[in-house]
């Protein structure tokens, strides 16, 4: 692991309120591949060494302004929930990190940076980011470590060469499987949700269904996925010539196929039509961001991430509802979101000594409750 001083190094500078974007932006990459290391696993979160530096990370993140349109409907979802919501996020990241919730610090932190290159590597020349492999490269991480900063990255065809190299390995004891399970679940939200490859999908299934060291609950798994898959391959959809309208349309019937409407509790061996009905959602919204049923897509966006729970995009399904309550005030699709968000609160916050919800969170909840209603 790297020492604490070249991240502390990357987050010195905060950033400058009459910043051009560009620094700003350049700002963000910094902190966030300055945080990486240092949160990439439970180790060095826990080391007393690293907390400044994580937590000053954090605060740089907490504190950055955003340069985007003003009007949130003129973006994709993605882009308006960052746009508005980002520094709430990195704050709540903060104080969960105070709190010693160190897996969900990871994860929330591979979600910033998932987030923040999503949207600004259409925003920025390709050459402004051409540091990032030099970067990660020095990078001491484990090779699932290794192959989720990747993908957060956006550095999906090397990201999937990493997964696979996993996933061609042999578990070697329940730590092990624990890891294959979640390199596989990334593996297919690659697949699935950005490649949009039914066919690269069903290969790599039907290869894992062949062996016999995988434990039952993993064989399980790969034979729905794979029924899944063989009616995607049957329908011959294709999402780059489909309209917004189709685009939208096709992913309520994968929600709705899912049973998204009813639950909320993840099932990962639904998790094909999930990632399919997110790549379409967002898809059609940023072919048009205005779209009219683009209230219906957040709703349905948040669903997904939340039956998903993948570590690249970790509670962003309270973000977009969210962003459904703040762009739908008084109205009935505001409620529903609303209804969505606070239930996940409340579970999330709920354990064996009872509900311990945060202040900054219930003062959230009241805030949107009034918008809402």
């Amino acid at each position: 692991m790297l020492s604490a001083f070249l991240p502390l190094a990357l987050l010195a500078a905060s950033p400058d309120a009459g910043a051009p974007t560009r620094a700003t932006m350049r700002d963000a990459f910094l902190s966030l591949t300055g945080l990486l290391p240092l949160t990439a696993s439970r180790e060095a979160l826990r080391d007393p060494k690293n907390a400044q530096a994580i937590a000053q990370g954090l605060d740089t993140l907490a504190s950055l302004r955003h340069a985007f349109p003003e009007d949130p409907k003129a973006q994709e979802p993605a882009t308006a929930a960052l746009s508005t919501l980002f520094a709430r996020y990195a704050g709540d990241t903060r104080r969960r990190f105070d709190s010693g919730e160190y897996e969900a610090v990871s994860l929330r932190v591979r979600t910033l940076t998932s987030l923040c290159f999503t949207c600004h590597s259409r925003e920025r020349a390709p050459a402004d980011f051409a540091d990032v492999q030099k970067r990660l490269d020095a990078l001491a991480l484990a090779p699932l470590e290794k192959a989720q900063v990747l993908a957060a990255t956006r550095q999906f065809d090397a990201a999937l060469a990493a997964y696979r190299a996993l996933l061609d390995a042999r578990p070697k004891n329940e730590r092990a499987l624990l890891e294959y399970a979640r390199a596989l679940q990334d593996t297919m939200a690659l697949l699935v949700r950005v490649k949009d490859d039914a066919k690269a999908t069903a290969e790599l299934l039907d290869t894992l269904g062949k062996r016999s060291d995988l434990p039952p609950f993993l064989r399980g798994t790969l034979a729905a996925w794979r029924a899944d898959v063989a009616a995607w391959e049957k329908e011959k959809f294709d999402a780059l010539k489909a309209s917004p309208d189709a685009l939208y349309r096709r992913a309520q019937e994968l929600v709705q196929k899912a049973d998204g409407g009813r639950t909320f509790l993840s099932d990962e061996r639904r998790d094909v039509p999930y990632l399919r009905a997110s790549g379409y959602l967002n898809l059609a919204l940023g072919k048009h961001p205005k779209l009219k049923a683009r209230g219906e897509a957040l709703y349905l966006l948040g669903v997904c991430a939340g039956a998903l729970k993948s570590p690249l995009l970790w509670d962003v399904d309270l973000l977009f509802f969210e962003a459904c309550v703040r762009e739908n005030p008084k109205s009935k699709l505001a409620r529903r979101c609303f209804q969505q968000l606070s239930d996940r609160v409340y579970l999330g916050y709920t354990g064996s000594s009872g509900t311990h919800i945060p202040e900054d969170e219930l003062a959230r909840l009241t805030e949107l409750q009034v918008l809402a209603e």
